[in-house]
């Protein structure tokens, strides 16, 4: 049982987030974190676009760092039809394109991950073979 500095009941410390920098629980319980986040969102909105923004912009350019190196199989470089193909489905944790996760959290993704067009990445998972076979495969 821990007290929440912020509400003053005692709850079990599932109800607290672990710092991890300090290896320790946070003194402000998972509840009354979420209510002096929202409050400060609404008194910091744009700080906060800001930071969105600035977030979003450095993903995006780790993922496009990424696609640069092109099509694994043809070689195509247009970074707009290049995918992640996950090497392990049964490893990924998100779809890199439609997720708002941090840079670091993508980072690794695409370290599970090789780059292929869309047409390769299609023909891939139509042939269903694996991936040596198919980088093997001719046209």
């Amino acid at each position: 049982m821990k007290n929440c500095s912020d509400c003053k009941q005692e709850k079990e410390l599932i109800e607290f987030s672990i710092d991890k920098s300090r290896n320790r629980y946070l003194s402000v319980c998972k509840k009354c974190t979420a209510i002096r986040t929202e409050a400060y969102r609404q008194t910091h909105k744009h700080k906060w676009r800001e930071d969105n923004k600035k977030h979003s912009l450095k993903r995006k350019n780790a993922i496009d760092e990424w696609k640069s190196r092109g099509c694994l199989k043809c070689g195509d470089k247009r970074p707009y039809v290049i995918d992640a193909h996950h090497l392990d489905p049964y490893k990924k944790d998100f779809s890199i394109g439609t997720s708002m996760r941090g840079i670091n959290i993508t980072k690794l993704e695409l370290e599970k991950c090789i780059p292929l067009c869309s047409n390769c990445h299609r023909e891939l998972h139509y042939l269903n073979i694996n991936l040596q076979q198919y980088l093997d495969h001719q046209n």
